[in-house]
């Protein structure tokens, strides 16, 4: 939820500049990094959303409901459970918000764009966006892949991690296996740290959760979300 709030403030707060080609930056970055996001598969144009009945295998036991995802903003979840619920509607809002298609000059292609320095022999080349609220970095590999992702704002530093991926349509991939840590900038104490496995499910030409395996730190019990008969709205 975190990410979704940075990338949210950083909107707000800046001007929209589609178009707009920043003297700063490396053109070679900005076109990496766009390709790169664009690597990941999307709704289509105009997707009216889905319905789906869930179930929870939790701490305290298997937990049942309904959800309901409507882009671009609503998100209902239905369950007995009110800590699970929230946690659904915050979930489900991260998928959502990951999985609207947006062209790339009104999200990073606003911002100056650069190679950084160095290059990791599995994670790739880093890109730094030179962010309104602070620098994003990302490292992008071989086969031109968002391999993890840095952001540091607000007195906080988020690592994200894709560490594996489930090809989609011929030429997309979506997350597979990612691990999202935070750090207090000032302390460098770890507040969070959470690894998560998912699978999609293909209904027409559509890619929709199908289930998450969630672990968390410190030795957290994981938690297993599935999602079965889903409805296209």
């Amino acid at each position: 939820m975190l990410y979704a709030a940075l990338v949210s403030d950083d909107l707000s707060h800046s001007p929209r500049s589609v178009g707009v080609t920043h003297p700063t930056s490396d053109p070679t970055a900005r076109c990496l990094l766009r390709q790169a996001q664009g690597a990941f598969q999307k709704w289509p144009e105009g997707f009216a959303g889905f319905r789906a009945s869930v179930a929870c295998d939790t701490l305290h036991g298997m937990v049942a409901g309904q959800v309901e995802v409507a882009p671009p903003d609503r998100v209902e979840v239905t369950c007995d459970d009110p800590a699970l619920q929230a946690c659904l509607h915050d979930m489900l809002w991260d998928i959502t918000m990951d999985r609207i298609p947006r062209f790339f000059d009104e999200g990073d292609g606003r911002f100056p764009i650069r190679f950084g320095d160095g290059r990791d022999d599995v994670l790739g080349r880093p890109v730094n966006v030179l962010a309104r609220l602070g620098q994003c970095r990302y490292w992008i590999d071989g086969a031109t892949r968002i391999r993890q992702v840095e952001r540091i704002a607000r007195g906080l530093r988020m690592l994200t991690t894709f560490e594996a991926f489930t090809r989609a349509t011929p030429g997309r991939i979506l997350p597979a296996q990612t691990t999202t840590s935070t750090w207090d900038v000032a302390s460098g104490a770890l507040l969070r740290s959470e690894s998560v496995h998912d699978s999609h499910r293909r209904i027409d030409h559509v890619w929709l959760p199908s289930a998450r395996r969630i672990g968390g730190h410190p030795g957290g019990t994981p938690v297993v979300i599935s999602f079965h008969r889903h409805e296209l709205l």
